[in-house]
């Protein structure tokens, strides 16, 4: 016999839609939920997909904006011990058709707004999706195999008990995709146990509490937004939702600030420099926490946004670790040092989060932990209680991920004497270049950040390439920068700017002025930028020669 329960996410909205009912739960665009409405709600979904004959361990996907109902479905989902499948609406029709068959999902609930990414005529081959639950929908017209979300919440009672049903605590609660850059995307498996503690460690690491006002800037498809409905639904704080369009608005996020008295917010370095560059006035920032993600934010980011009085948490994790593992964890002696070196320290990763324990090592290929040097590349490395149990239907993805008893991410880091990574590279994104002396990793990284620290650069991303095999052991560097003003800055400004502090093999050769391609968490889509490189670089070579 045992006296302990399953740990379970779905529990945080069961407990505080009874503690506090008529608290407000969500701000949206379309009304106000209490956290009373939103457990009603939440339960009369898990009655509807119960009634629909989804079992445990079923599939249900949702394809959906940041909304009140992804974050219904984040608990009526797993209420009924049905795995929570998020998919990216930007992705292509063809890739969220891979997903929904690769997962076979028995249910999709959608967001009318995206209905034209699967089309009617697609639907039938997908042939484990047996109903569409779809909202925001002004068309009522009955199509079959199509139900309306309002609908079929009306129709319940609400008397399904959240947290019941669940008995094993590593049973999976979500699959979350990668991005699939390389190929197929992968499905990671997220389970009870890990989703709830990686909530919890959010509600730690950021600080959240009842009186919290977290404003929804991170999509909520990733990863199940860094597992932050769960956090905020754990202290009964406030998610103040907006449109994806109004979330691109320097002067509606400004809005947001003051309207809503917001307190945190998380997103990618991109959006936060939204928000650098909207507003002078201090004033808008005044008690905010921001964490940041994602893509690697620049020291000179976070120094701009201390600068306004906001508190920066910078954490770093992957798909396969329901986001956030590791956090750049403050020192008291930090306070005192200049503005500049502070904000260096702060854009290192840093060490595991709470939650996360000491499940972290940079390790070499031999699986020896690299020197705390600050100089010596490794890869990183981690195992713990939110680390995903493995690639749905993909054994030969997991068995190499996991090689060794460890998840390899593929992430480059040196070690700090302190302890404190800071990622280097990405392994595939490495540059290896001849000298004199030998052959050197370059980090595209640093780079990056070295240009980020031109008073004109808004960011960067630098690759190498090989245009014929003359040059194969001597890859161009090539700088892809966002500018702030054009005008204000050439390509000759900046080459001479690198040259006056980066190494020589580190400079790079040709800088083009262009706007980033960007994943939606912010990434830099650098197999994009590699498809232009070779046409610029062979351009470049042709007038140099004629």
């Amino acid at each position: 016999m045992h006296f302990y329960k399953s740990l379970n996410p779905t529990t945080f909205l069961e407990r505080n839609g009874q503690v506090f009912p008529d608290k407000k739960a969500v701000i949206c665009s379309k009304n106000v939920i209490t956290y009373g409405e939103m457990l009603h709600r939440s339960r009369c979904l898990a009655q509807a997909l119960n009634r629909l004959q989804v079992n445990y361990g079923d599939r249900v996907a949702v394809l959906a904006e940041n909304s009140s109902e992804v974050i219904e479905a984040n608990f009526g989902i797993p209420a009924i011990g049905a795995i929570l499948v998020m998919l990216n609406p930007w992705l292509t029709t063809t890739d969220l058709v891979y997903m929904l068959g690769h997962c076979e999902a028995k249910i999709l609930i959608l967001d009318a707004h995206f209905a034209h990414k699967i089309p009617s005529e697609i639907r039938t081959s997908l042939t484990n999706l047996q109903h569409i639950i779809i909202f925001n929908s002004l068309n009522q017209e009955s199509h079959p195999g199509v139900l309306d979300y309002e609908t079929c919440l009306a129709a319940e009672d609400g008397s399904w008990i959240l947290d019941q049903i669940v008995s094993e605590e590593l049973d999976p609660i979500a699959i979350n995709f990668t991005s699939g850059t390389t190929g197929h995307p992968k499905g990671a498996i997220c389970t009870y146990r890990g989703a709830y503690l990686n909530a919890i460690g959010q509600v730690l690491m950021m600080g959240l509490n009842k009186a919290s006002k977290y404003l929804w800037m991170l999509p909520m498809f990733h990863v199940n937004g860094w597992g932050h409905i769960w956090a905020n639904a754990a202290v009964g704080a406030v998610q103040v939702v907006i449109s994806h369009n109004d979330r691109g608005k320097q002067a509606e996020l400004i809005s947001m600030l003051y309207k809503h008295s917001i307190t945190h917010l998380c997103g990618a370095p991109r959006f936060l420099r939204l928000l650098i560059e909207a507003s002078e006035d201090k004033q808008a920032f005044k008690g905010l926490t921001i964490t940041t993600g994602g893509a690697a934010p620049s020291p000179t980011l976070i120094q701009s946004l201390e600068e306004k009085g906001v508190r920066v948490v910078h954490q770093y994790g992957l798909n396969e670790t329901y986001g956030p593992y590791v956090v750049c964890e403050e020192q008291d002696e930090w306070e005192n040092l200049p503005p500049d070196l502070r904000a260096t320290h702060l854009a290192r990763q840093g060490m595991t989060t709470i939650h996360a324990g000491t499940g972290l090592r940079v390790v070499d290929k031999e699986m020896k932990d690299v020197p705390s040097d600050g100089q010596t590349l490794g890869e990183v490395v981690m195992a713990g209680n939110t680390v995903t149990l493995g690639y749905y239907k993909n054994s030969e993805a997991t068995e190499k991920a996991f090689r060794g008893g460890w998840f390899h991410t593929e992430d480059m880091a040196v070690v700090h004497s302190d302890g404190y990574l800071e990622i280097r590279d990405r392994i595939k994104d490495l540059i290896y270049v001849e000298t004199d002396y030998g052959w050197e990793n370059i980090s595209s990284l640093e780079i990056e950040r070295f240009l980020c620290r031109h008073q004109q650069v808004r960011e960067a991303a630098v690759i190498g390439i090989s245009v014929d095999d003359k040059l194969k052991n001597s890859p161009i560097l090539m700088a892809f920068v966002e500018a702030l003003d054009k005008t204000l800055i050439t390509e000759e400004n900046l080459l001479e700017f690198c040259s006056n502090e980066l190494a020589p093999y580190k400079q790079p050769h040709i800088i083009c002025f262009t706007d980033l391609p960007k994943t939606v968490t912010g990434k830099v889509r650098k197999d994009l930028l590699m498809a232009n490189a070779a046409r610029i670089a062979i351009s470049r070579s042709s007038l140099e020669h004629s």
